[in-house]
């Protein structure tokens, strides 16, 4: 929204099919390495930002030490 860019038009933009972005927004699967680059470049993402809301989100880091 914030592009101002209809669905099949982001999905463009990021080399995805129109259905593999409708299902990524919908939570249907998850992007490949790839894709979520795609993603992060074409879209603008600050990368940094990006982290910072995954974090608020609630994720916590997976911790291999110890295991």
């Amino acid at each position: 929204m914030e592009l101002k860019l209809n669905q099949e038009k982001m999905a463009e933009k990021c080399c995805l099919s129109p259905r593999q972005y409708t299902d990524l927004e919908n939570g249907k699967r998850l992007p490949s390495f790839r894709s979520l680059i795609n993603i992060i470049i074409n879209g603008g993402i600050d990368l940094n930002l990006f982290i910072e809301e995954i974090i608020k989100a609630g994720y916590v880091p997976e911790d291999s030490v110890g295991k």
